[in-house]
């Protein structure tokens, strides 16, 4: 996926025409659809549900990181003075590293635990054991196709795969608004694109901590309502208040808002799939849907209705304290089903993993749902 979007960034830098770039950026979408969704369901291989949090917070945290590097970039970029043209040189700029890093990954990322080359088989036996741990035991050795068709009637994938949608109808907004509000304070264009990087930086170092205390605490859903609602509080404040300086602020709630709770999202997707098979269709449907979400979030700015945009800002604010909403009511129903277990079965214990784990997956007696 990333050397067939690698390349087609680059190649883009050669376009002539409408058409030709038309149908490069389709083929980067096609090939950037499954990376996100594939990361989560890669990483669940090799670490238990009491880590995850963390692991995928710090892959999303470089989300908001490349936007602020991609603001840096832009400034630099159409500050110099090149032969070829700025949009050339940021195609080439975002794909060279990526076309090296994808060939990189694929003689040094390991398939999965039992498989890293660099390690010994003993070391590589403890990770494999280690990645069982409530999980069970098929971790990615063979598709389950039972498994696989049961997260499509499990409503768990759909509520949040809500989630994800009203989460990305926002996140998806953000470079449509952040550098007109900085313009409206007297920055230029330019300017206004470099300290876009600003509110970006500031969420990278709160996703991170954010899912520290997630994976401390073992909650989910009760983490992605309070930063879904930061959020929606920055978009009311964006469609309310004409300050400028205050509005700017607001972008900094929204950021620390949005990313963590996107991450904490992916994370839940994987904590609550009983096997590997139904896990990857799970993040699917997720993905399928949420990315829904930025073809939403991307035209509820037009320019006719800036600069305060005030109805672009009440769908966002909206959508995201549905996005709390639906994390709570999910939240109740997995702790309601857990108590019903605990009461039918006696308490699980989160170490262990019953051998039958994979054929049961999460309808399994003794396995429990991360809240």
């Amino acid at each position: 996926m990333a050397l067939g979007w690698g390349a087609l960034d680059m190649i883009q830098a050669s376009t002539v025409d409408y058409a030709g770039l038309l149908v490069c950026r389709i083929l980067v979408g096609i090939f950037e659809a499954g990376f996100v969704p594939a990361i989560a369901l890669y990483l669940s291989f090799f670490y238990h549900r009491r880590e995850m949090g963390l692991r995928y917070g710090l892959f999303m945290a470089c989300s908001p990181l490349a936007n602020a590097l991609a603001s840096a970039i832009a400034y630099g970029v159409v500050t110099g003075h090149e032969k070829l043209s700025h949009w050339q040189i940021i195609f080439l700029i975002e794909g060279t590293p990526t076309l090296i890093l994808a060939i990189v990954a694929y003689f040094y990322l390991p398939d999965g635990p039992f498989q890293c080359p660099f390690l010994s088989e003993h070391d590589n036996n403890i990770i494999g054991q280690r990645a069982v741990i409530g999980r069970g035991r098929d971790q990615g050795k063979k598709i389950d196709v039972k498994q696989a068709f049961a997260a499509f009637y499990d409503y768990k994938n759909y509520l949040q795969a809500a989630i994800i949608f009203c989460l990305n109808t926002a996140f998806g907004s953000l470079p449509a608004y952040l550098p007109t509000i900085l313009s409206n304070m007297g920055f230029s264009n330019i300017q206004a694109e470099g300290l876009s990087a600003i509110p970006y930086i500031a969420s990278c170092v709160c996703c991170v901590i954010i899912s520290f205390i997630s994976d401390y605490f073992q909650a989910r859903g009760v983490f992605i309502a309070v930063f879904a609602t930061l959020g929606g509080a920055g978009y009311v404040m964006l469609a309310v208040i004409a300050n400028n300086a205050v509005r700017f602020l607001a972008t900094f709630l929204i950021c620390a808002g949005v990313f963590p709770a996107v991450s904490l999202t992916f994370t839940w997707v994987t904590d609550n799939q009983g096997s590997s098979s139904k896990r990857g269709v799970g993040l699917a449907i997720f993905g399928m849907i949420g990315q829904c979400g930025p073809l939403l979030g991307a035209r509820l700015f037009p320019s006719n209705q800036g600069p305060m945009y005030s109805k672009g800002m009440w769908i966002c604010a909206g959508v995201l304290f549905g996005a709390a909403l639906f994390a709570l009511v999910l939240r109740q129903l997995v702790c309601r089903e857990n108590l019903r277990r605990d009461r039918d079965y006696g308490p699980s214990d989160p170490q262990y993993a019953p051998a039958d784990l994979a054929d049961q997956g999460d309808e399994h007696p003794m396995y429990r749902f991360v809240l």
